[in-house]
Protein backbone atom coordinates (compact mmCIF):
# COMPACT_ATOMS: atom_id res chain seq x y z
CA UNK A 1 0.00 0.00 0.00
CA UNK A 2 1.49 3.11 -0.58
CA UNK A 3 0.96 6.46 0.85
CA UNK A 4 0.22 9.52 -0.93
CA UNK A 5 1.66 12.63 0.71
CA UNK A 6 0.26 16.23 0.12
CA UNK A 7 2.49 18.77 0.05
CA UNK A 8 0.96 22.12 2.08
CA UNK A 9 3.53 24.70 1.64
CA UNK A 10 2.01 27.67 -0.07
CA UNK A 11 0.15 30.42 0.44
CA UNK A 12 -3.48 31.05 0.43
CA UNK A 13 -5.72 33.69 -1.53
CA UNK A 14 -6.28 34.81 1.86
CA UNK A 15 -2.92 35.47 3.25
CA UNK A 16 -2.26 37.50 -0.26
CA UNK A 17 -5.35 39.58 0.71
CA UNK A 18 -4.41 40.89 4.11
CA UNK A 19 -0.46 41.60 2.96
CA UNK A 20 -1.87 43.59 0.03
CA UNK A 21 -4.55 45.33 2.41
CA UNK A 22 -1.68 45.82 4.87
CA UNK A 23 0.37 47.37 1.88
CA UNK A 24 -1.94 49.61 0.83
CA UNK A 25 -2.65 50.87 3.85
CA UNK A 26 0.79 51.71 4.64
CA UNK A 27 1.07 53.46 1.21
CA UNK A 28 -1.90 55.63 1.95
CA UNK A 29 -0.61 56.77 5.24
CA UNK A 30 2.97 57.67 3.62
CA UNK A 31 1.60 59.48 0.59
CA UNK A 32 0.34 62.63 2.22
CA UNK A 33 3.81 63.34 4.17
CA UNK A 34 5.92 62.92 0.44
CA UNK A 35 4.37 66.25 -0.22
CA UNK A 36 5.50 67.90 3.55
CA UNK A 37 9.09 66.87 2.38
CA UNK A 38 9.18 67.45 -1.17
CA UNK A 39 10.36 71.47 -0.87
CA UNK A 40 13.40 70.83 1.75
CA UNK A 41 14.60 68.03 -0.48
CA UNK A 42 14.10 70.36 -3.76
CA UNK A 43 16.19 72.71 -1.83
CA UNK A 44 19.21 70.62 -0.82
CA UNK A 45 19.32 69.38 -3.96
CA UNK A 46 19.32 72.56 -5.86
CA UNK A 47 21.93 74.15 -3.26
CA UNK A 48 24.33 70.99 -3.55
CA UNK A 49 23.95 71.25 -7.65
CA UNK A 50 25.09 74.49 -7.63
CA UNK A 51 27.93 73.86 -4.87
CA UNK A 52 29.08 71.07 -6.70
CA UNK A 53 29.25 73.01 -10.02
CA UNK A 54 31.01 75.60 -8.39
CA UNK A 55 33.64 73.45 -6.84
CA UNK A 56 34.28 72.06 -10.47
CA UNK A 57 34.76 75.40 -11.15
CA UNK A 58 37.96 75.84 -9.09
CA UNK A 59 39.05 72.64 -9.57
CA UNK A 60 39.44 73.17 -13.47
CA UNK A 61 40.80 76.50 -12.93
CA UNK A 62 43.41 75.50 -11.04
CA UNK A 63 43.98 72.40 -13.16
CA UNK A 64 43.67 74.13 -16.71
CA UNK A 65 45.45 76.88 -15.39
CA UNK A 66 42.48 79.29 -16.73
CA UNK A 67 39.67 81.20 -15.52
CA UNK A 68 36.08 79.26 -14.97
CA UNK A 69 32.71 80.64 -14.14
CA UNK A 70 29.16 79.92 -12.73
CA UNK A 71 27.09 82.06 -14.60
CA UNK A 72 23.32 82.45 -13.92
CA UNK A 73 22.19 84.20 -17.14
CA UNK A 74 18.87 84.36 -15.09
CA UNK A 75 17.34 83.20 -11.56
CA UNK A 76 16.33 80.20 -13.47
CA UNK A 77 19.52 78.47 -14.68
CA UNK A 78 23.10 78.63 -14.69
CA UNK A 79 25.88 77.04 -16.62
CA UNK A 80 29.54 76.80 -16.29
CA UNK A 81 31.81 78.52 -19.28
CA UNK A 82 35.29 78.81 -19.39
CA UNK A 83 37.66 82.12 -20.52
CA UNK A 84 39.39 81.30 -23.83
CA UNK A 85 39.60 84.86 -25.33
CA UNK A 86 35.63 85.18 -23.77
CA UNK A 87 33.35 82.70 -22.25
CA UNK A 88 32.46 79.53 -23.36
CA UNK A 89 29.82 77.12 -21.84
CA UNK A 90 30.79 74.07 -20.95
CA UNK A 91 27.88 71.60 -20.80
CA UNK A 92 24.26 72.18 -21.22
CA UNK A 93 22.65 74.74 -18.85
CA UNK A 94 21.14 73.50 -15.70
CA UNK A 95 17.72 74.26 -14.74
CA UNK A 96 16.48 75.59 -11.30
CA UNK A 97 14.02 72.92 -9.97
CA UNK A 98 10.66 74.74 -9.33
CA UNK A 99 9.62 76.12 -6.39
CA UNK A 100 13.15 77.31 -5.41
CA UNK A 101 13.82 80.75 -5.98
CA UNK A 102 17.30 82.18 -6.05
CA UNK A 103 18.39 85.68 -5.04
CA UNK A 104 21.79 86.70 -7.17
CA UNK A 105 22.26 90.63 -5.40
CA UNK A 106 25.02 89.51 -3.84
CA UNK A 107 26.66 88.01 -6.40
CA UNK A 108 28.13 90.73 -8.63
CA UNK A 109 27.36 89.96 -12.25
CA UNK A 110 25.64 87.21 -12.00
CA UNK A 111 28.50 84.78 -11.71
CA UNK A 112 30.87 82.94 -9.44
CA UNK A 113 34.21 83.38 -11.06
CA UNK A 114 37.66 81.00 -10.08
CA UNK A 115 40.83 82.10 -10.57
CA UNK A 116 44.18 79.91 -11.61
CA UNK A 117 45.65 80.67 -8.50
CA UNK A 118 43.08 79.32 -6.45
CA UNK A 119 41.29 82.68 -5.67
CA UNK A 120 37.47 83.32 -6.72
CA UNK A 121 35.17 86.94 -6.59
CA UNK A 122 33.23 87.58 -3.76
CA UNK A 123 29.44 86.90 -3.08
CA UNK A 124 27.41 84.58 -2.32
CA UNK A 125 23.56 83.01 -3.75
CA UNK A 126 20.92 82.86 -1.59
CA UNK A 127 18.29 79.84 -2.24
CA UNK A 128 14.76 79.49 -0.90
CA UNK A 129 12.04 76.96 -1.08
CA UNK A 130 8.33 77.75 -1.08
CA UNK A 131 8.09 77.08 2.46
CA UNK A 132 10.44 80.07 3.67
CA UNK A 133 13.33 77.80 3.98
CA UNK A 134 16.80 79.22 3.44
CA UNK A 135 20.36 77.92 2.00
CA UNK A 136 23.12 80.31 1.76
CA UNK A 137 26.13 79.23 -1.07
CA UNK A 138 28.99 81.27 -0.12
CA UNK A 139 32.10 82.19 -2.00
CA UNK A 140 35.53 83.26 0.06
CA UNK A 141 37.38 85.09 -2.38
CA UNK A 142 41.14 84.73 -0.64
CA UNK A 143 40.99 80.97 -1.18
CA UNK A 144 38.00 79.90 -3.63
CA UNK A 145 36.19 78.69 -1.10
CA UNK A 146 32.57 77.08 -1.60
CA UNK A 147 30.81 77.02 1.53
CA UNK A 148 27.05 75.97 2.31
CA UNK A 149 25.77 77.69 5.14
Amino acid sequence: MSIIRMNKKGVTLIELVVVFVIIAIGAVLLVPNIGGWLPSYRLRSATRDIASTMRTAQMKAVSNNMEYRVFFPDASSYVLQRNSGGFITEGVPQTIPPGISVDLSNLPGNNAQFNPNSTCSIGSVTLTNTKGTQKRIALTPATGRVRIN
